[in-house]
């Protein structure tokens, strides 16, 4: 091989510059490796915007990077209004059924607001039934559903509850604060709350009912009686954070008092009025007082009133279900209701019992020591003289007599601040 400093210089610069060549393109061709690797190594997301920019002429980009900006923002804005609009709604929804929470809690099943041993207000009192003016009109209820006496017949006040609200809702928010008697003539301790709605109907603004429960009261010829029980029940439900509706089902015709059609008629009307998942039978004499008795419903039938004053606190027998038993609808009409066959004083509340057992349920009941009530005095029907042969045959009679069959007709059915009342004709006695 020939030195290369023998070869001409021209030659030497010659091959020089072939290798420099050859170099160069080593050099290219790995440089190109690396830009693939690091092309590989970049995201899907960042190369797509990676192309839309080398796309872009550059005298156009800085006016591209702006576009881009401002569409941004505008998708941000339009967000942001449909978040607002929608709470809005939200806001207005709660409003609408009297509270401004934008998030509503369970209520707790036992309330913070219970005070246990409740002082009875067992002021002489009557109802004057003032009802509703027509739905059609946006006329507002007079103030005169509840008034107070004292022993001095001359000498009554009337709670000034209620405020104009437009008459074309049952929902209508009551007043929820201590009511104001008004009275010239003397200072009165007859206030309570008179937390409602009308048509007897309530439930609390601050947080969602668990119970919604149907207060079943069958009368006649009680107002006293009645009045007294509404202005001590009332608070005790209210207390407890119940929803609740109050019914007074009166029988209405001359006949004796039939107490078992009295309470099915007003179960099947309260039905179509009020969605309620516990039912609970109220006698008008009896008088809560412990509000720490649930007025509520398990899965079983349960009796509250245990302990009567009448009869020194204690529970006579242990079938007893009579004064205020509570049930859930369909163990109601499990049981096929009460017997239609009692008329006058005695035998539907132990035919009752007999139906609960007979039916595979059986009778719960609270502690004695909050379970208590207060009777009022009154005159007792007569006895039913047949009720002992109709309580031998109860479990025979059981399918085809009771809720299911149960003759009467409504007369009236009335608005009123505290109670819905419902008139009603149960039929002949034979």
């Amino acid at each position: 091989m020939k030195s290369v400093l023998s070869l001409p210089l021209t030659r030497v610069k010659k091959i020089i510059l072939i290798l420099d060549e050859n170099c160069l393109d080593i050099k290219a061709a790995e440089n190109v490796t690396v830009m693939k690797k690091k092309r590989q190594d970049v995201p899907k997301t960042h190369s797509f915007w990676i192309n839309i920019l080398s796309m872009i002429k550059p005298k156009y980009f800085y006016l591209s990077i702006v576009v881009f900006c401002l569409g941004y923002m505008c998708v941000i804005q339009l967000f942001w209004m449909l978040e607002k609009t929608s709470r809005k709604i939200r806001s207005d929804i709660l409003k609408s059924n009297g509270t401004q929470n934008s998030i509503l809690k369970t209520c707790p099943r036992i309330s913070p607001n219970l005070k246990g041993q409740r002082k009875l207000n067992l002021t002489p009192c009557f109802m004057s039934e003032c009802s509703m003016e027509t739905k059609a009109t946006n006329s507002s209820p007079e103030n005169c559903n509840m008034m107070y006496c004292n022993n001095n017949a001359s000498a009554c006040v009337f709670a000034d509850c209620s405020r104009h609200f437009p008459a074309t809702s049952q929902s209508r928010q009551f007043v929820t604060k201590e009511c104001e008697v008004n009275n010239t003539n003397e200072t009165t301790e007859d206030h309570f709350a008179l937390l409602g709605q009308f048509g007897g109907y309530w439930k609390p603004n601050q947080c969602l009912p668990i119970r919604h429960v149907a207060i079943i009261i069958p009368f006649r010829d009680r107002r006293e009686h009645l009045c007294i029980l509404l202005k001590n029940l009332i608070p005790v439900l209210v207390s407890q954070l119940t929803e609740f509706r109050i019914f007074v089902i009166e029988q209405a015709d001359k006949k004796v008092f039939n107490k078992g059609r009295v309470m099915n008629a007003g179960f099947l009307e309260a039905r179509k009025i009020y969605e309620f998942d516990c039912v609970i039978f109220h006698d008008v004499d009896l008088i809560p007082e412990h509000d720490g008795n649930l007025y509520e419903c398990g899965d079983q039938p349960r009796h509250l009133s245990v302990a009567v004053d009448t009869m020194n606190y204690k529970l006579l027998y242990s079938y007893l279900v009579g004064g205020v038993l509570g049930l859930r609808p369909q163990h109601f009409r499990r049981v096929n209701g009460f017997s239609n066959n009692y008329w006058g004083w005695g035998g539907e509340d132990d035919d009752m019992a007999l139906r609960i057992v007979y039916s595979g349920l059986r009778i719960t009941r609270p502690a004695a020591k909050v379970a208590r009530y207060k009777m009022l005095t009154h005159e007792k029907r007569k006895k039913f003289e047949k009720r002992y042969d109709l309580l031998r045959s109860a479990r025979q009679r059981m399918p085809g007599d009771g809720l299911s069959d149960v003759p009467y007709r409504v007369i009236s059915t009335q608005l009123y601040t505290f109670y819905t009342k419902i008139q009603v004709d149960v039929g002949n006695t034979n």
